[in-house]
């Protein structure tokens, strides 16, 4: 990913600042803004992919700028995009709290140039090297779910990872990469139950824009096609308040 491709969001309620982090960033950088927390929460949650980096004012009106770090770090969705705060504040408490609520940096103003563009790039390219830490463990628990390249708990059902395809007897159903990996997953322990977050966090732990409705859909996904290969009775089972858990079919 080039450096003009990476994403940013400017969040702040002043059009000075804005326009003065603007012509430094944009440059190299794909530049959005957001006037105050309402908007940036709209921003988020209307655009995909999601922004590389936030860059935060604090003295915001209504919500301000830690209110609006502690928020988006309790959300799964935005919680991996790091967050620098740009600020008048200058105490030392001030960028405490501001580190805690869950930002890797703070900068003061009066900014320079070469402080923000070096601060921006060094944390956007952490940011790349922790997602890329997360897919290859992420690849290393599949692995280490699956020994061979099939899959089989010994009831008929077999799980092929080369194709993400689910074989019973004579019959064969395609799913998604990503309902193969959720599929798997219960699979993997018969009657356990995960929970929806627990599915979010182990199945889908490089994806930052799944949601619970999403593990819903794919559940009822996998469903339908488990029926294609002729088995009846539930095999993912709903748990009422809790989430999901595989039920071996009856051969």
């Amino acid at each position: 990913m080039t450096a003009n491709s990476r994403q940013l969001l400017i969040v702040d309620d002043e059009r000075t600042n804005i326009n003065a982090l603007g012509s430094i960033l944009s440059p190299k950088y794909k530049v959005s803004i957001a006037l105050n927390a309402k908007q940036a929460f709209t921003f988020l949650q209307n655009n995909s992919p999601l922004p590389d980096l936030i860059i935060l004012d604090v003295m915001m009106p209504e919500v301000n700028g830690y209110q609006v770090c502690q928020q988006l770090k309790n959300l799964k969705q935005y919680r991996n995009i790091p967050i620098i705060f740009i600020s008048a504040l200058t105490d030392p408490m001030d960028k405490v709290q501001g580190l805690k609520a869950g930002a890797v940096d703070f900068i003061s103003k009066p900014f320079n140039e070469q402080e923000v563009l070096a601060r921006v790039s060094t944390h956007l390219e952490i940011s790349k090297k922790q997602q890329q830490l997360i897919e290859n463990n992420s690849e290393l628990k599949l692995l280490n779910r699956v020994n061979d390249q099939n899959k089989s708990c010994g009831d008929g059902l077999l799980l092929d990872k080369s194709t993400f395809r689910i074989s019973y007897q004579d019959k064969v159903v395609d799913l998604t990469h990503l309902e193969f990996n959720l599929f798997q997953l219960i699979y993997q322990s018969p009657e356990r139950i995960y929970s929806r977050e627990q599915i979010l966090d182990l199945a889908y732990p490089d994806m930052r824009d799944i949601s619970d409705r999403t593990v819903d859909a794919h559940v009822k996904n996998i469903r339908n096609k488990i029926k294609l290969l002729g088995i009846s009775g539930v095999v993912v089972e709903s748990v009422y308040g809790a989430g999901y858990r595989f039920i071996a079919p009856i051969n």
